[in-house]
This record gives C-alpha cells, structure tokens and sequence, in this order.
C-alpha cells in the first residue's frame, strides 16, 4: 500500500487556513436553529395520509399542511406494512391520531398548489 504524503507547502497552507479559520468563523445564535422548533403553526394542520409501495413494503406518510398556507408542510414516513390493506387501516388510524382537529374539517385545497396538469 502507498503511503500517502502532503508536501510541506500544502501541509503550511493547511494549517494557516485552519489558523485563520478562528478569526473568520463566529459562533452560531440561538436563532439559527429555531425553525426547528418553530411548531406553532403543526395545531393548524390538515393531514393527509398517503400510502406509497416501496421496496415491496406499503409505506405510510403522513403530510401536515397548513390549511391557510398550504405551501408549509411537512411530510413524515411513519411505518411500512407488507400488506396494503393492512397500511391503509393503520394510516386511517394514525391520521386521526395525529390531527389536532379531530373532527377533520381542516382541509387543503389542491388549487391552492397552482399546479399545472396539462
């Protein structure tokens, strides 16, 4: 096996560049990461099961849209079933389970997307 050398004029460049690294870098804000817990807005959701075969198994994903900004959602694979029958009973049931509005009257209009078919 060959070994692997770095010339003494890139190993000097390296460790400048890592040097100067803690001059240009600054520490992130607590901000920066808020959008992940930035779920205020999952009580106003309308969820949507989809089941989709993969790899021989029927997946379940459950899509959370804001049903007045249907462009904000979030789509979560929950589990996978050999049988399709067997996923949609359980996708019903985790539906149910997962929506904030029990009584389903939240929906997403599919025209909101602006999509094109044609």
């Amino acid at each position: 096996m060959d070994d692997f050398n770095l010339g003494s004029g890139a190993y000097d460049e390296l460790l400048n560049l890592l040097n100067n690294q803690h001059f240009t870098e600054k520490p992130g804000a607590a901000t920066d990461l808020e959008f992940l817990s930035d779920d205020w807005w999952l009580r106003d959701t309308a969820v949507v099961e989809n089941i989709v075969k993969r790899q021989g198994m029927w997946e379940i994903q459950l899509v959370f849209a804001h049903y007045r900004q249907p462009y904000k959602l979030i789509k979560r694979v929950i589990e996978r079933y050999p049988s399709k029958d067997k996923a949609e009973l359980n996708a019903r049931y985790m539906k149910r389970l997962a929506a904030k509005d029990q009584r389903g009257t939240l929906k997403v209009n599919l025209d909101d997307f602006r999509l094109c078919a044609s």
